[in-house]
Formats: structure tokens, C-alpha cells, sequence
């Protein structure tokens, strides 16, 4: 087969379909990983083919992140021209030759790439956003409805999309040369081909979702052999008792500094070393003790093994490092869907209730207290979500699904 991957984002967005890419590599096919240029080293050095994709509107919601309202708004403003730049550089892609599209829902334009070329869509899904279930409500509606409304929460993802869909609409017509037949992303998507990228041990299907629509396994990337810890990373570990580890990814509070030092007191009050993880800047030290190590990044296979609890933002790319590391976790929730995970954590019971609202050193404290007594609980969810290969059958499902076309 002759994939093409098109996914849009940060990081975690990206890697996943990259691990999607390496798993059909494997199997003797020959995928294309479209993203964001700033992520074409990454995939050059799994030697997956790549294709450039303006990352223009990225950078700006990056340059905004912690500013404030008026910044954001500010920005919005940009985001319609940078779309159709993104948008344009998807166009592109239909000069190659694909069997299939395999989509991140960010993209906005994967569905149209796919009609134009004449190739079976699926919709990649990392966390779950378009198949509605009476079960739970979407995990980016910004409130807990009352049960009977958990259904028509899930609206909220043709809300999301609805500010850009006529320029979607224009850009299908202009570039695309389609100019009939428009369907909106979530109807494409509820209705279409979709594959749920998360361990069912994590959240199972609902009863009211079809066979098809059941979570296949977390898109793993393999462990980097070749990855050397830093030298002062090596020995921090080595000198001490396992530490607590921190990292928000690109989530803020837009006050870094003071989310800092309720971190850095939280640890001490705990009596724990620790290992700070600045990302995308959520975190900001200062000054440390010899108990904190400060780095930017680190791989979360090799690092979350080695401390014994993992304190984050509640993305579902950590969740899931996390749980294959079998570390118990925190999880401070910022935006989106990370209550959920959050929420969805705790019923498990790998983690204490999610810290939501104003973070104090002492509810801190306590957390990560009272998640070190739940180490065993994440040890055997660990063994249950380690026998799955999500990646493996995402491949087998995309080959039966050009099958049927041919």
C-alpha cells in the first residue's frame, strides 16, 4: 500500500502518527507522514518519507500561549489566512499517489484529499471526539451535563469546526476542484471509517458504540535504543531514591514562575527529589536545591520508568506513556480533554482525584502522597495495557479497508 498520514499539531499529535508510519513500514508498505515542517527531523530520523505542511498557524497559537485574552484575540484574527496556507499545502498532496488517507481531525482538510483522489478516508483519533454514546459526555465539553444530555454534548465537535468550515468550503471548491457534495468534517468523520487509538483498558467501548468503533491500542513508538540520558540526568537518578516527575507539555497557567515554586514547594513538603521537565515553558525555576533536576525534555519510555510518580498536565500522549511505564500518576488538568483523562485515571485508581482549580503546595503534597500508595494498582494495569499492539491493528484494519475498495 501507499499510505498517506496527514496529521496537524503539537508533538503528541504528530508522534503517534509517526509510530502509525513505522508500524506499515514494517509491514512492507510505503507511507507518506504529512505534518508540520518543524517535525521533519523527527520523522527523517525514523526514515519515514515526509511531506512539509505549513506550520505558521502552530507557531502563532505557540507564541500566544499564557498572554492573556487580548492576545488571543488578537491572534485569532491571523488564523483564517494561516489556514489556508496549511489548507493549500494539503492540496499538494494529491499530485502523490495513495491507496488511503489516514487523518488527524486538526487537519481539517484530510477527508477532501481523500475524495479528490478517489481513496478510502480514515479518521485517526487519538482521544474520542465524533462517535457519540449516552456513557459519558465528549471530554472536550467544557461542563459535566446531567446523563440524559451526555449525547448531545458531542455536538460540541461540529461546534469547534464550524468557525472555519467556510473556508473549508472555499478552499474544497478553489484548490480541490470539488465544488459539490460538501460534508462537514464531524458528519464525515461520524460516519466514515474511524479508527480509536487508546487502550481499551484506559476507556472501553461504550455499549451503544458499533464493533468498529472500539479503541484498538495506543500508536506506540518503539524504544530508542540509541538514546543516551545527559550525563547530570544519569547520575541524579543514580545518587537517590526514585524521583517525582513534573512536566505540563505546552498547558499553563500564565503565570509559570508561581506554578513553579507551588511545584517545587509541593515536592519539598512531600519529601521527594524531583525531576522538572520545562516543555514548552508551563514551567519556569528559578533557582533549585541539589533534591530538583531542571531539564527541558527527556523520552518518557526511557525516563517514567525510573521515578515513581509522574505529575502532568493530563494529555493523552503522557497518560498513555505513563500507564505503559506503570508509574502511578497526578494530574493537574488544564484545557480540553485532560479532565477526562484525569477523571478516567482516578476511576482506575492509578491516580488520586484530579487537582482541579487553585494549586497549592499542600494539596500537592498530599497527591502525590497518596498516589505512591497506588503503585501496585499501575504496575498491573501495566501488564494488561503492554499485550495490546494498537499500531498493529490500526495496519491491519487500514489494509482491510483499501481491500474492500479494490
Amino acid at each position: 500500500m501507499r499510505p498517506l498520514l496527514i496529521s496537524v499539531g503539537s508533538r503528541g499529535d504528530v508522534q503517534q502518527f509517526l509510530a502509525l508510519a513505522r508500524g506499515l513500514l514494517a509491514a512492507g508498505h510505503r507511507p507518506v507522514l504529512a505534518a508540520p515542517r518543524r517535525f521533519q527531523p523527527l520523522a527523517a530520523g525514523h526514515g519515514v518519507e515526509f511531506a512539509p505542511l505549513s506550520d505558521e498557524m502552530f507557531a502563532l497559537q505557540d507564541s500566544v500561549k499564557g498572554q492573556g485574552v487580548r492576545a488571543a484575540i488578537t491572534a485569532a484574527r491571523s488564523v483564517k489566512p494561516m489556514l489556508r496556507l496549511l489548507l493549500d499545502d494539503q492540496a499538494a498532496l494529491v499530485t502523490r499517489s495513495a491507496d488511503v488517507v489516514v487523518y488527524h481531525p486538526k487537519s481539517l482538510g484530510g477527508p477532501y484529499i481523500a475524495e479528490k483522489l478517489d481513496v478510502p478516508a480514515v479518521a485517526g483519533l487519538l482521544i474520542p471526539l465524533y462517535v457519540p454514546t449516552s456513557a459519558f459526555p465528549s471530554p472536550i465539553f467544557p461542563v459535566r451535563p446531567p446523563g440524559p444530555l451526555n449525547r448531545a454534548s458531542w455536538r460540541v465537535a461540529a461546534a469547534v469546526e464550524a468557525p472555519y468550515r467556510s473556508t473549508i468550503r472555499t478552499w474544497r471548491a478553489e484548490s480541490l476542484h470539488l465544488r459539490d457534495g460538501f460534508i462537514p468534517m464531524a458528519e464525515l468523520v461520524k460516519t466514515g471509517t474511524v479508527l480509536h487509538a487508546w487502550s481499551p483498558h484506559l476507556l472501553p467501548a461504550p455499549t451503544d458504540w458499533p464493533a468498529s468503533a472500539h479503541p484498538i491500542g495506543f500508536w506506540t513508538m518503539p524504544p530508542d535504543n540509541t538514546w543516551t540520558p545527559p550525563e547530570q540526568l544519569a547520575r541524579f537518578l543514580d545518587r537517590g531514591e526514585p524521583p517525582v516527575y513534573v512536566g505540563f507539555g505546552s498547558s499553563t497557567t500564565g503565570d509559570p514562575e508561581s506554578l513553579t515554586a507551588t511545584v517545587l514547594e509541593g515536592v519539598r513538603l512531600a519529601g521527594r527529589r524531583a525531576v522538572l521537565a520545562t516543555g514548552w515553558g508551563a514551567l519556569r525555576p528559578g533557582a533549585v536545591t541539589d533534591d530538583v533536576l531542571v531539564i527541558e525534555e527527556a523520552p518518557h519510555e526511557w525516563l517514567l520508568p525510573r521515578v515513581t510518580v509522574a505529575v502532568h498536565h493530563g494529555g493523552v500522549g503522557t497518560v498513555a506513556a505513563a500507564l505503559r511505564a506503570g508509574v502511578p500518576q497526578v494530574v493537574r488538568p488544564f484545557v480540553g480533554d485532560q479532565p477526562f483523562w484525569a477523571t478516567r485515571l482516578h476511576h482506575l485508581g492509578v491516580a488520586p482525584a484530579p487537582l482541579r482549580g487553585r494549586l497549592t503546595a499542600a494539596r500537592l503534597a498530599a497527591a502525590i502522597d497518596n498516589a505512591a500508595e497506588l503503585a501496585p494498582a499501575a504496575r498491573a494495569l501495566a501488564g494488561r495495557v503492554s499485550t495490546e499492539d494498537g499500531v498493529a491493528a490500526a495496519v491491519a484494519r487500514i489494509s482491510d479497508c483499501v481491500s474492500s475498495r479494490t
